[in-house]
């Protein structure tokens, strides 16, 4: 892996890093491995970070982890997005009360990325972790992308369109409009579902290379069109529902960031999934209120 020549982007790469495994400490080395760096560059970045409490280093055992002063620096950015802590809020409630796991994840350079979660998965195949990134690709994110405007619609799915072939990338299109009349997206269970979560989740300092894309679009052109898009409840199938997602909407009128709802149980009825999706899109509209967003018309 080559490594950067910018001395700041290798400071985010370890912070990204650390941010995504939060609760783990890790030695000088396997940090370097991790973010691309050599040893010495990683000690030099390392000392720094850990002399200013960015980062937390353990004599004993030689490994560093998230200082004390990103503490304060997390909490002045809640301070800012404040929405991140109202979603918080509304999250941790409709995971007790639908019995589900619930996250907040927006778009940063082209890329989901996970926020807040709150509750647990069923299985170790559905497990959402804060600072977690996948690639905005079809068929992920398209609560993000369904209300940007026809050019940047057009230019997301033509991202997947020759490995999904004419008849999939035509329900992909037809699922827009969709998602914005009844305000949310919701994807099946299926094959090739949990296969392609797991083929785009991408380790920081991790290259996207020719073999990553060719896994990606190799197992997203493996979905059927109930998991990429479901467009009435009864069609959700005995495999069940991999996510429902809804839109938070800033004072713009954009998507600041959705709330998805997972690891569901496989046996809901189609008036209970509609129920589901309901209440998350209520959860969404307070947020969207008490943030002053603006929905825009669809």
């Amino acid at each position: 892996m080559a490594e950067s020549s910018n001395p700041t982007g290798r400071v985010i790469d370890v912070l990204n890093f650390l941010a995504a495994h939060p609760t783990e400490a890790f030695t000088l080395a396997e940090i370097a491995r991790h973010v691309g760096l050599s040893n010495g560059s990683a000690h030099r970045v390392l000392t720094t970070m850990a002399r200013a409490h960015f980062l937390a280093r353990n004599a004993k055992h030689r490994t560093y982890s998230l200082g004390m002063a990103m503490v304060a620096i997390g909490q002045a950015a809640v301070e800012k997005h404040r929405g991140i802590e109202i979603a918080r809020r509304e999250i941790a409630r409709l995971a007790v009360e639908l019995d589900v796991q619930c996250s907040v994840n927006t778009v940063v350079d082209d890329e989901i990325l996970v926020l807040v979660k709150e509750g647990a998965p069923r299985s170790h195949l559905g497990l959402t972790r804060v600072g977690e990134r996948r690639p905005l690709v079809p068929p992920m994110g398209i609560c993000h992308v369904a209300w940007s405007g026809e050019a940047a619609i057009a230019a997301y799915a033509a991202k997947a369109a020759a490995h999904l072939g004419e008849a999939l990338h035509r329900h992909l299109l037809a699922a827009f409009p969709l998602v914005r009349r009844r305000g949310y997206a919701i994807a099946a269970n299926g094959p090739a579902t949990s296969q392609s979560r797991q083929a785009m989740f991408r380790a920081t300092g991790q290259i996207r290379d020719e073999a990553y894309w060719a896994s990606v679009f190799g197992l997203v052109g493996q979905l059927s069109p109930p998991e990429i898009q479901i467009m009435e409840s009864a069609d959700a199938g005995a495999a069940g529902i991999s996510y429902i997602s809804a839109p938070v909407f800033s004072p713009a009128g954009q998507v600041a960031f959705q709330l998805v709802i997972s690891a569901l149980p496989d046996d809901l009825s189609a008036q209970t999934i509609e129920r589901y999706a309901s209440r998350l899109c209520a959860a969404a509209a307070l947020i969207t209120g008490e943030t002053h967003g603006r929905r825009p018309e669809s």
